[in-house]
């Protein structure tokens, strides 16, 4: 046999198990049990940034459970076929080190035999609810070996998000990535009687959905693409969006579970809620996409990390629910990451205030404003980070400082991912330039004009 006869011998196999079982159910007429779930469904549902409304019901719904009569037939049947034995050993023998990659540590025979079970199972099934046509056995086959092969497979994932909503009923940001209002199904859900449980009251109801369909050789490559999307989506304006419930859905025939669903981070909390409006979706989408290209660097490198450590400290400060003196400092240490050299050695403050106000003040922000904030904010951060106490009128002058300097972290970052190849040394080193040089000045602003022009709103 060959990998080219694999996809061949896998239909052939597929269409006698077929047939064998009509036979074997004309001939036992078994009779399946029965299952019972519990379908919850939403009767009302109203969602907007400001109120969120849901009414809901539930029903007891009877499903044949064949996996008894399926599972005898395997055993009784299949597991002495000729055709079932060679292609085990085929597997066993041909996939080996693929197999070894996709199921660590295992038995090469006992997992070939599980997951041409897996593939059988799946026709049987679905011949039995009559949902398996006449090119399932094809596209399975196919798949199967795709998959023993380590190709690139078909990965959809469904966010349930919280603080970001859309005046339009979707908004399409590209071929993969899709963003849509809240219907009625998506809160929908069925469970087992016995494991049948109330979603988490922290779930709540989300304020939009985002859709991802990606082609990937792993899951890993799906959450570094994802990681970057919700990364964009968080700089587009200063806006704490997260998933709240995620549904992942895997388009695999050797694995029996190919979906699953979680829920989100339950440390993080809305800080700022944002709705999309009509007439920002083209800027909105052209931005998330520029963004999530920009973001696409190796964490790991040398020129990278500083600018990777900062939209992490972005992202805790806006996301994570801790005191407001910790965020505070949170952003600050973010702006730092950004704007602070190697070489620099004491009056961080100082330096760290007139850096940041330089370069924003090309965006039309108040320079001497932003210098003030960024070198009282440094103070508290001091503070926090030597375990100071801070009093009530500390922690409300700091409340107040606060969404400034996440916006001014948010828009420092979004200039240093557009111009990540200049490097973060030479961006502080020319603003540093621009200070006692016109050239230089006037060098940074045209560098500043030539990629923001179609992004000018987000920086507000």
């Amino acid at each position: 046999m060959s990998n080219k006869m694999l996809v061949a011998d896998l239909i052939k196999l597929g269409e006698k198990s077929l047939e064998m079982f009509t036979r074997y159910i004309n001939e036992k007429t078994p009779i399946s049990s029965m299952r019972v779930f519990v379908r919850h469904f939403p009767t009302e549902l109203e969602i907007s940034e400001t109120q969120g409304r849901c009414t809901s019901s539930a029903e007891f719904i009877y499903k044949p459970d064949w996996s008894k009569v399926i599972f005898d037939f395997i055993e009784e049947k299949i597991n002495n076929m000729p055709e079932f034995t060679e292609l085990i050993q085929y597997l066993s023998k041909h996939y080996k080190t693929n197999i070894q990659k996709i199921a660590q540590g295992c038995n090469e025979i006992t997992q070939s035999s599980f997951w041409l079970k897996t593939f059988i199972q799946r026709l049987l099934h679905e011949k039995l609810e009559d949902t398996l046509s006449s090119d399932s056995l094809i596209e399975y086959a196919s798949l199967f070996k795709s998959e023993l092969e380590l190709s690139p497979l078909e990965y959809k994932y469904v966010y349930y998000l919280e603080a970001l909503f859309i005046e339009s009923d979707s908004i399409r940001i590209n071929d993969n990535i899709l963003i849509r209002k809240v219907q009625q199904k998506d809160l929908e859900y069925t469970r087992d009687i016995f494991f049948d449980q109330p979603r988490p009251q922290f779930v709540g109801l989300p304020s939009s959905i985002l859709e991802i369909d990606l082609y990937a050789k792993d899951e890993s490559e799906c959450q570094e693409h994802v990681k970057r999307i919700f990364n964009a989506l968080r700089m587009f304006k200063t806006v704490s969006v997260f998933s709240k419930e995620t549904i992942s859905i895997k388009k695999t025939i050797i694995w029996p579970m190919a979906s699953a669903r979680g829920w989100g981070q339950t440390t993080y909390s809305p800080y700022k809620k944002y709705t999309v409006t009509h007439s920002e979706e083209d800027r909105f989408v052209k931005f998330i996409n520029a963004i999530e290209q920009k973001l696409y660097f190796n964490k790991e490198e040398k020129g990278y990390r500083t600018l990777y450590i900062s939209i992490e400290r972005y992202n805790s400060a806006l996301l994570e629910t801790i005191d407001i003196d910790r965020k505070l400092m949170t952003a600050v240490m973010g702006l730092e990451s950004l704007f602070t050299l190697e070489k620099d050695r004491g009056e961080n403050a100082f330096k760290l205030g007139v850096r940041v106000a330089k370069l924003l003040g090309y965006l039309n922000f108040n320079s001497e404003k932003v210098k003030d904030l960024i070198e009282e904010s440094y103070k508290f951060r001091n503070k926090v980070v030597h375990g100071t106490y801070i009093s009530l009128e500390n922690k409300k002058r700091i409340s107040e400082l606060f969404p400034d300097i996440l916006n001014f972290l948010r828009v420092s970052l979004i200039i240093f991912i557009l111009y990540q190849k200049i490097g973060k040394d030479k961006i502080v080193e020319l603003v540093d330039k621009s200070m006692i040089s016109n050239d230089y000045s006037e060098k940074l602003r045209e560098m500043l004009q030539e990629n923001i022009a179609d992004f000018r709103e987000v920086f507000s």
